[in-house]
């Protein structure tokens, strides 16, 4: 067969193979978005606590194992973790493990959640530039890292309780400490529930009653106290001088007289200044102002004026 020939017979035969081939679908050429991806080692950082000391990872670990975890008061995913996190502290720390809790995301004040929920675990603040660098993509954060900054655990999206997270962290930390391992617990305390609860109001600050709701409530509320009342068995504080200062005693005063987890949940908290006085509502979204606790403190003295729960009931 001539070369000419051997040209037409493929010419010819051409469109039959391509009938008779498997069809592969094409793939598809637009990009996707990764989701951000958590690290497999350790960003190191460097951290304030809350008196000023400088604490740096990974100089302060010193080649040991340590856990992490970031967490915002407001989150009950994280206040429900808390409690075990507080037990592995107190637990590891004898055998050189590190634990730091990292606050971010705030809008309120870690130190007074940490004293209502009766925590003394290290805190440390202003975390934020640390989500995007591990990858934060939900609250509670919680890792356990080995003593090669190498991340060798991270709690799930969806754990079934607290209590797996706080096991599965100690198996893992303990087959990272091998003879230092800390024998694991018989048993575990009933997890705190409010997260799986019917959820209720929001309480980031973005909720609470605008200024021009709250300010005109706030000064009729005031209008109506007497000049000569006050709350005799509660001892003045001394000058309160800002709204923050206010909120801090008001949640104080509010815990010790109607307990620890009402007072959490009466979350926004408003504070608003009329001449000598402070008034602290909670639960103060523009359809409830009132309906929530209340104090009312002199701003020079620190002279308790009122307080007050949600019922009416009065000090």
């Amino acid at each position: 067969m001539n070369l000419r020939l051997a040209r037409l017979l493929v010419l010819l035969l051409l469109p039959l193979l391509l009938l008779a081939a498997p069809v592969v679908p094409l793939q598809a050429t637009t990009p996707t978005i990764a989701p951000a991806i958590a690290p497999a080692i350790a960003p190191a950082w460097t951290l304030k606590t809350a008196d000023g000391q400088t604490v740096s990872y990974p100089q302060d670990a010193q080649g040991q194992p340590t856990v992490l975890l970031f967490w915002p008061s407001w989150c009950p995913f994280s206040r429900a973790l808390q409690p075990y996190v507080q037990d592995l502290w107190q637990d590891y720390r004898d055998a050189g493990v590190k634990v730091w809790t990292i606050n971010i995301k705030e809008d309120g004040d870690p130190l007074q959640a940490m004293r209502d929920r009766g925590l003394s675990f290290p805190l440390l603040l202003a975390g934020d530039d640390l989500v995007p660098r591990y990858g934060i993509m939900r609250t509670p954060w919680f890792v356990v890292i080995d003593g090669q900054q190498r991340i060798v655990y991270t709690r799930p999206s969806n754990p079934p309780t607290p209590i797996d997270v706080a096991r599965d962290a100690r198996i893992a930390l303990n087959r990272l400490l091998g003879a230092r391992a800390v024998a694991l617990p018989t048993s575990y305390p009933p997890p705190y529930d409010l997260h799986l609860r019917k959820p209720g109001p929001s309480r980031l600050e973005s909720d609470a009653a605008p200024a021009a709701v709250w300010q005109p409530w706030a000064t009729q509320y005031l209008a109506g106290i007497a000049a000569d009342e006050r709350v005799e068995q509660l001892a003045a504080r001394g000058p309160v001088r800002d709204g923050k200062a206010a909120i801090l005693l008001a949640r104080e005063l509010w815990a010790q007289a109607y307990g620890v987890e009402p007072t959490h949940a009466q979350a926004p908290f408003r504070a608003y200044r009329r001449n000598q006085l402070w008034v602290v509502a909670g639960r103060a979204y523009a359809d409830t102002l009132g309906q929530g606790f209340i104090l009312v403190v002199n701003a020079e003295t620190g002279e308790i004026v009122r307080l007050r729960s949600g019922s009416g009931t009065a000090r």
